[in-house]
């Protein structure tokens, strides 16, 4: 396989022996990484001899000779398929805005969008029921609705629209990242699910921030799988910056830096502590600039700062309180509990209710166990969840069929999801970035209130493992797997060249 890398024979022309691996190290250059597992020769054409640390031995090749890589076989038009599925997609999504226009968008959706009509005409991330300043919640999906206002498109029908292009969109790069994942069939078949998982297109009508947090997830995954394959500083960087943007869209994502980019940047730079801390300052200052503007602007309108939101306080006064300890709504929240509402800046109450919160847990810590297993129940579908479908029902204003059949489709997946993650593992394909956005599912949750709604992080995820699961049995039911095309990081070792100029 032909790559073009420096050497530590400077200003020589050399021939390489190549054996992919799934892991790449530094091996004395500066400008060099080569995959772990790795031993060969570096040869000049005057003669110089340079060796290649590893373990692996291989063989030269002459520097007149080129050895062409093993071409594997793809799905043909695969993106005239991705286009489809991403055209049916839309269609499914704009038909399902059709039939439920009549319906009310109700809680978080109609706070988003006269938010974003509220900005449009002047008045910045002000309360839409007090018209205060307000920061109860990160601010990207407010400013797409603001543009989409700016252009004129004030009306619920309008936003639902825009809505539904952006799930087509994270139907389309659901392929695109499964492709790179684990195949073409793998990327078409995880698009197919997309386009017709309820769990993805549920938050579309009701005008939710999930909506715009689905497509930048599959963003950061293909982001992540191509950065393992080819590392550099400028793709570290890239990383950085889309975990401000998911934090900006919610801000549990903050989480996915620590767990997702600081291990993928030491395990491309495994042993060259230097770059590895030069790189993570980077993408640290990276994610620091795409949230600065924020704060910033907050700073004049809080007597404290807000980095992301002045939710966090709220959500655990309403998650520790006699309903959510007590009773048939065990796990949930109760909104009631916000009372004896704290007027005035939202920075300040927020740190009250944060207080109440805790001090209602600390005073029902045998109970703490107990709402927190439930919490996490009623958000992955197992802590009585059909009750939990009719109170989704209820505040998002749509019809209880909807979010039970939300709740039916994601329990089908379960299963075809675990055997894609068993499918990928033996394939030694990375699961970290994936199962990483489960993580923050679970802590979001356990320490707030429990609701499938905030299961969103982990929607793009499973429907990637489901599809690698689904293309894993449609393998064993052929008896082959020769039709799956894998990155050149992933697959298993063959021998290649690499003919390297200076």
């Amino acid at each position: 396989m032909r790559r073009a890398l420096s050497t530590p024979l400077a200003d020589k022309t050399v021939a390489v022996s190549l054996i992919p691996c799934s892991r790449w190290v530094e091996t004395g250059s500066p400008d060099l990484y080569l995959p772990q597992g790795f031993i060969g020769l570096v040869r000049s054409a005057e003669g110089e001899v340079g060796t290649l640390k590893g373990n692996m031995a291989t063989v030269e090749q002459p520097l007149d000779e080129q050895v062409e890589p093993a071409q594997p076989q793809v799905l043909v038009h695969f993106w005239r398929w991705l286009g489809l599925i991403t055209a049916s997609g839309l269609t499914l999504r704009v038909l399902i805005i059709v039939l439920s226009r009549h319906e009310k968008v109700n809680g978080d959706g109609y706070e988003w969008s006269a938010q974003g009509n509220l900005n449009a005409a002047g008045h910045w991330f002000v309360s839409p029921m007090t018209l205060r300043p307000d920061a109860l919640r990160p601010p990207a999906w407010a400013i797409v609705l603001t543009i989409w206002a700016w252009i004129g498109q004030h009306s619920w029908i309008s936003q639902q629209i825009l809505a539904c292009i952006i799930g087509s969109a994270t139907v389309l790069l659901i392929g695109v990242c499964g492709r790179r994942v684990a195949g073409d069939r793998v990327g078409l078949l995880a698009a197919g699910l997309g386009a017709v998982y309820a769990g993805l297109w549920v938050y579309e009508r009701p005008i939710l921030s999930e909506t715009l947090l689905l497509p930048e997830i599959a963003v950061f995954l293909l982001l992540v799988y191509r950065f393992r394959s080819a590392p550099s500083l400028r793709r570290c960087a890239v990383l950085g910056g889309m975990c401000g943007i998911m934090a900006m869209t919610r801000s549990e994502q903050i989480l996915i830096f620590p767990l997702v980019v600081l291990p993928v940047v030491l395990g491309v730079n495994w042993g060259n502590w230097r770059r590895a801390i030069t790189w993570i300052v980077v993408a640290v200052v990276v994610l620091l600039l795409v949230l600065m503007p924020w704060t910033i602007f907050n700073l004049g309108r809080f007597q404290r700062p807000v980095l992301l939101s002045n939710g966090f306080g709220p959500a655990v006064a309403t998650a520790n309180c006699q309903p959510a300890y007590y009773g048939p709504d065990i796990g949930y929240g109760e909104l009631s509990c916000l009372y004896p509402f704290y007027g005035g800046d939202q920075s300040i109450s927020d740190g009250e209710y944060l207080h109440n919160g805790l001090r209602y847990a600390e005073g029902h810590l045998s109970r703490v166990p107990l709402v927190v297993f439930a919490r996490e129940g009623r958000t992955f579908g197992f802590w009585n969840p059909f009750q939990q479908t009719t109170i989704d029902a209820q505040w998002m204003g749509t019809w209880v069929g909807v979010t039970r059949l939300e709740m039916i489709s994601y329990w089908l997946l379960l299963v075809p999801a675990a055997i894609g993650a068993v499918a990928l593992r033996r394939r030694r394909v990375p699961l970290y970035p994936l199962l990483a956005f489960v993580v923050t599912v679970v802590v979001a949750v356990g320490t707030g209130i429990g609701d499938p709604r905030y299961r969103a992080a982990a929607e793009v995820p499973l429907v990637l493992l489901a599809g690698a699961g689904i293309d894993n049995l449609i393998t064993r039911g052929r008896g082959s797997s020769q039709h799956r095309k894998q990155p050149w990081a992933e697959i298993e070792p063959t021998p290649s060249t690499a003919v390297v100029s200076h």
